[in-house]
Formats: C-alpha cells, structure tokens, sequence
C-alpha cells in the first residue's frame, strides 16, 4: 500500500477501496464501517446539514455522485454503505489535498467518534474496502436520476465462488431486463463484516418515471431463471420486506 493510501483520507474518515471504472469515464469506490444505534441520530444531523466547506473540498477533489447508506443487518446493528465516483487523473494527490484541509480534518473529528470500524478492516483503514463483483452501466440517457437505491443480502462464505463467477457473466437476458427497467449504473460489492460473515451491498440509479412498475417488470421469464440459481446462493436479512429479497437501505447523505 503507498503512503498516499494509508492516509486517512476519505471525507466521512476512512480509506474507501477503488473497485473499477465505469463507461462514464470515472472510477466507482465503495465501502462500509459500523455505527452504533445510539449515534445514528447525531450522524444524521450532521449529514443533513454537511458544512460547506466539506463539500467544496469534495468538489475540489474529483469526488461526484457520493452517497452514504444506512443499514440494519440484524436487530439493533447497523452499518454504513457508501458510493462515490473518481472523475479526477490523481486519485492520491486528490485525496492526500483532501486530508489536510482543516475544515474537512475537524468534519472528521465530529464523524469518526460515532463510527465503529470493521475488524477485517485492512491495515491502516477506517472503512473497510469492499470490492466489486458486477457492474452494469444500463442504457445511455439523458434523462436524471429520480432515485437512488442501496440495498443489502447476506452472502454465505461456501456460495462466494458460484455467486461472483456468475456475476463474471451475468445472461444477456436479465441485462436487457435491468435496462428495461431504466436501472443504469448498478454496481454489487461484496465485503466481510466480521470474520467468515459476508454481504452484499448493491448500488444503482433510477432513470424512470414509475419505479414501482419497472421493477415489477424486472420478473420476465429470463430474469425469474436467473433468480432460481442465484437466490439460493444468499441469504436474506432480518427486517427484509416479504416481497424483497435484498432489504432496501436508507439514503442518510447525498452529494453530487
């Protein structure tokens, strides 16, 4: 690891892990790190009200389309997802500008109290890395995003292999189906959150105007295949929805 990446150099406090880049010409990062019950509605404050100084020096980094998630993956704890996007050509000389702004150092002085790092974190992160196990950039367009959506499973250690060897080569058929559906930059990242315990946090935009339909519309006769092999392979978390598989998470911050 360089010098410039064992920085703490994130904008919420930690290391976030480059997990590949997009048609979009930018590169995708993703991470995840604890919070306990207790603190989520300080978190949340913070978040909804983020310093301007925090967000221009997000601006002034490359970092665009960022959002933080909350999640709880069993009764009473709670996890942290988050997506950006790099569209700078320095990512560390960015990020090394980032960690000694002193705005953004005392923003961190507020979040990282109320966070909890993972204990497979690697050394010298925060947050823990996740990598990314598919990526579909969905139809070209126009239009603007009218929702964001984060959602988690669980991920049995013993089906990793068969899931993301899939996900290598997901059928022609369900992508058409995700485009259908005007789903575009979907992106599935996979991370432990203690040891021998995985998940899967998803990420994709919305590009439609009847979310509820086009989701509904995701069911073809290729796609309902496609789940009979890969639903078996997770496992749905407590709190999940009846008609869900992976539980939808709350979208606690946003920036673009």
């Amino acid at each position: 690891m360089t010098r410039g990446m064992k920085i703490l150099i994130l904008i919420f406090g930690g290391l976030i892990l480059m997990s590949g880049c997009a048609q979009r010409q930018v590169t995708r990062y993703g991470s995840v790190i604890g919070i306990k019950k207790e603190n989520i509605k300080e978190y949340k404050r913070l978040h909804a009200d983020c310093w301007p100084g925090v967000l221009e020096m997000i601006k002034q980094c490359n970092i665009q389309n960022y959002s933080i998630y909350l999640g709880e993956v069993a009764p009473d704890e709670f996890y942290l997802f988050s997506y950006f996007e790099y569209a700078g050509s320095d990512f560390e000389k960015d990020m090394a500008k980032m960690a000694a702004d002193e705005t953004t150092q005392r923003w961190w002085g507020e979040n990282k109290p109320l966070q909890v790092p993972l204990p497979m974190r690697k050394d010298g992160e925060h947050w823990a890395v996740w990598g990314e196990v598919f990526h579909h950039s969905g139809p070209a367009s126009d239009k603007n995003v009218k929702k964001r959506v984060g959602s988690i499973i669980g991920m049995p250690k013993e089906n990793i292999l068969v899931y993301t060897q899939m996900h290598a080569a997901v059928w022609p058929g369900v992508l058409a189906a995700i485009d259908k559906a005007n789903i575009r930059n979907y992106s599935i990242y996979l991370g432990e959150i203690e040891k021998d315990r995985f998940l899967l946090f998803s990420y994709f935009e919305y590009i439609g105007d009847d979310f509820d339909t086009d989701m509904a519309g995701t069911a073809d006769e290729v796609t309902k295949k496609w789940w009979t092999y890969t639903d078996p392979l997770q496992e749905r978390l407590p709190g999940t929805p009846n008609n869900q598989q992976w539980k939808t998470i709350e979208q606690v911050f946003y920036t673009e």
